[in-house]
């Protein structure tokens, strides 16, 4: 007797009727007993604070259709389209997943897989073509396409150039290396509802997340102070209402109660204070100890946050041909951790945010067969301690949430990982 479990890698920042949906096809598709998701924590890949919590997201998830939520650790979240695809795969498929779903542009799972291997077989030449390229002083991004378009072709170009393709090929990346070490786990992929990124696809009460984001951020000013409602500008009218048409009832409650809180609009006042201060304190060369930071940026950054009035104004200062916006942003949650961690000292664990019955039904199932290749947390006072392997991973989660709390003004205690305990459906 099996169990089949479909693998899910989000963000949900906020969740939408398109994640609703592709929960729903991605169980039907697979016929799967359990939906499985990891999602990144309080902050995302873009290494921005998520609009709301990650136990609220979780919980949300799992009250439209996802069966467990594990927390993707702040370490792969936060972090490069690799890093975050090796942690997502690595949780999934030590939790048992037999089968990961994932959006993309292109929704053909066979034309990702050749671009996928293509890259994987070129490997050393496309890293030393793209060193060359960002010696030169361009992004990583630029770089890695000047490459693949060098090595490979402009077809290959096309499909590396939007954000969830390229999340997707390392999703198939990673999947690929850990075939070879006998993972026998099935990929498939979706069209993304409401096409393009940052398409709005109403007919179908479809909108992407950086859509309803960017409607949350220009409607901050008209977000009421009653709880569950909104005081609606006659300009603002459409937008306010159109968030209710993309998401389901409890992500829209939780978006009015959120926002009805006055100090919801000083979350990024907040952060530039402390990410200044981080800054301040710190010598060049303290700043160029912390992950991922170097090569003179230091420099930079210790240059600009004297001049800059506002983090969108430090962040534009920062962001160059080398350097884009998300990575400058990753940077700084990284000082604002001050994280200071090698990659080899990185591992991975299933901490459970949000179950329903059958997910607990898989880890039941997991459980009784020794199934689980990776520790399974539910209760980190009881169970990190002994794990000494994960502890530095799981006390960036922990930190990050503090992060959270304190920039985005709520309880610091009541809201802490330490007291938090998952949503049971």
């Amino acid at each position: 007797d099996s169990m089949h479990a479909v693998g899910i890698i989000a963000e949900y920042n906020p969740f939408h009727n398109g994640h609703k949906y592709h929960i729903e096809k991605s169980k039907a598709l697979t016929e799967a007993d359990c939906v499985a998701v990891v999602m990144s924590g309080d902050f995302t890949q873009r290494g921005e604070p998520a609009v709301l919590d990650k136990w609220t997201r979780a919980e949300s998830a799992v009250k439209n259709g996802a069966d467990i939520v594990f927390e993707l650790p702040f370490i792969f979240a936060c972090n490069r389209a690799a890093m975050f695809a090796r942690g997502s795969m690595d949780i999934l498929i030590g939790v048992g997943a037999t089968h990961i779903s994932f959006g993309s542009e292109s929704g053909d799972i066979d034309e990702l897989k050749e671009v996928s291997d293509r890259l994987s077989e070129n490997e050393d030449k496309l890293n030393d073509v793209r060193s060359q390229y960002m010696k030169e002083g361009i992004s990583f991004a630029k770089a890695n396409e000047f490459a693949t378009e060098k090595i490979l072709g402009s077809e290959y170009v096309r499909l590396i150039k939007t954000p969830n393709n390229i999340l997707a090929i390392e999703y198939l990346k990673r999947l690929s290396y850990l075939n070879k070490l006998g993972c026998t786990v099935k990929p498939m992929t979706f069209k993304r509802q409401g096409s393009e990124y940052f398409d709005l696809n109403e007919n179908a009460g479809f909108a992407g997340a950086t859509v309803i984001r960017q409607m949350i951020h220009s409607n901050r000013a008209a977000f009421s102070n009653s709880a569950d409602c909104f005081d609606l500008a006659a300009d603002n009218e459409a937008l306010l209402l159109d968030i209710a048409k993309f998401v389901p009832d409890d992500v829209y409650k939780s978006l009015c109660g959120f926002f009805s809180q006055k100090h919801a609009e000083k979350t990024e006042d907040r952060l530039f204070t402390l990410i200044r201060s981080e800054i301040l304190k710190r010598t060049e060369e303290e700043l160029s100890q912390i992950y991922c930071i170097g090569e003179g940026i230091e420099n930079k950054f210790k240059k600009e946050i004297l001049k800059a009035a506002s983090l969108k104004e430090f962040i534009s200062s920062a962001v160059s041909k080398r350097y884009t916006e998300a990575t400058i942003r990753r940077m700084l949650t990284y000082i604002l951790l001050g994280l200071k961690i090698n990659e080899s000292d990185i591992n991975v664990y299933g901490r459970i945010l949000a179950a329903g019955e059958a997910g607990r039904g898989m880890l039941r199932y997991i459980k009784n067969r020794d199934k689980s290749d990776i520790p399974i947390i539910s209760n980190i006072n009881k169970e990190a301690k002994a794990q000494l392997q994960i502890s530095q991973t799981l006390r960036m989660d922990i930190l990050a949430a503090d992060m959270y709390n304190i920039i985005t003004g709520r309880d610091l205690y009541k809201n802490s990982d330490r007291v938090k305990m998952p949503y049971i459906k």
